[in-house]
């Protein structure tokens, strides 16, 4: 039995779907019925409940060999470092409750730095608690770079690319599709030991202006340009967006975090250069929503 968190979202569910086209047992977790009841219908078992709760956590981690974990999104908790904390530390007791011995966690390119990266510093915190579970149980942390399927939020929210970085800030972008496959094949495999990372970066950095001429090509509107908000506008439009206050602030210290050097320190190489590049997922994904 392999058991998936975050099974609504598109890592745990695209996740839960190829381990079941492999013929794995695959036990999903979220939050209500309905979410998952796409992945029961191809065979999954569901577990409903709430992920800072040990008991359910624990009964729902019962017997599986391996489980992809990661930290749910709340855009309205009033303090998202607190949410953060709280669901890490009920999974990691779980773990130990229900004796699993191999966790693939889906964590961030930045989480090295704990002081000054953001939503990312939960995603920290959780990989140092992961990191001290006893020694039988296996971790891989995959340090993924920043979805490109935010760029959907962005053309929803902005009608453009806009962020705080600056223009000329160069950042790699992954497609979720691609971190799925990555933990298909680790936990298909459990071809790790101990407690290990593994970067995620993208098939190669963009600038900023880079990335909204590739995403304006696409969707037909080549007038399209970047757009450099100043931190406060940008807060403020995610608070008009229904985020709270406080992860909107944790939102956008990530960005100056990014601007002032402290995020990114991956390695490229064959491993964590991934294969689908903005091109593709812009003229595929954003395409047939935008044009």
């Amino acid at each position: 039995m392999i058991t998936i968190t975050g099974a609504s979202g598109k890592i745990g569910s695209k996740t839960a779907t190829a381990l079941l086209k492999n013929g794995k047992s695959v036990r999903v977790i979220g939050r209500n019925a309905q979410s998952l009841q796409h992945l029961k219908e191809l065979g999954a078992q569901i577990a409903v409940g709430n992920m800072s709760e040990v008991d359910f956590l624990t009964k729902a981690f019962s017997n599986s060999e391996a489980v992809l974990l990661m930290l749910p999104p709340d855009k309205e908790t009033s303090d998202f470092g607190a949410f953060q904390d709280q669901v890490g530390e009920a999974q990691c007791e779980a773990i130990i409750n229900a004796g699993v011995k191999n966790i693939v966690f889906i964590s961030s390119q930045g989480v090295h730095d704990v002081l000054h990266t953001g939503t990312v510093k939960g995603l920290g915190r959780q990989e140092l608690r992961l990191n001290q579970l006893p020694d039988e149980v296996n971790v891989l942390s995959i340090r993924a770079e920043g979805f490109m399927e935010n760029l959907i939020d962005s053309l929803k929210l902005f009608n453009t690319i806009a962020t705080p970085l600056r223009p000329e800030v160069k950042t790699g972008l992954i497609a979720t599709d691609d971190i799925a496959d990555f933990a298909v094949q680790r936990l298909l495999k459990l071809d790790f030991t101990g407690k290990s990372y593994q970067d995620l970066l993208g098939d190669r950095d963009y600038s900023q202006t880079e990335i909204a001429a590739i995403v304006g090509a696409a969707i037909g509107k080549p007038q399209i340009e970047y757009v450099q908000y100043a931190y406060e506008t940008y807060k403020n439009a995610l608070l008009k967006a229904g985020i709270s206050e406080s992860r909107a602030t944790l939102i956008t210290e990530r960005y100056k975090s990014i601007n002032d050097g402290y995020f990114n320190e991956g390695v490229r190489n064959n491993i964590s250069t991934t294969q689908t590049s903005l091109e593709d997922f812009a003229q595929n994904i954003l395409s047939p929503m935008f044009r």
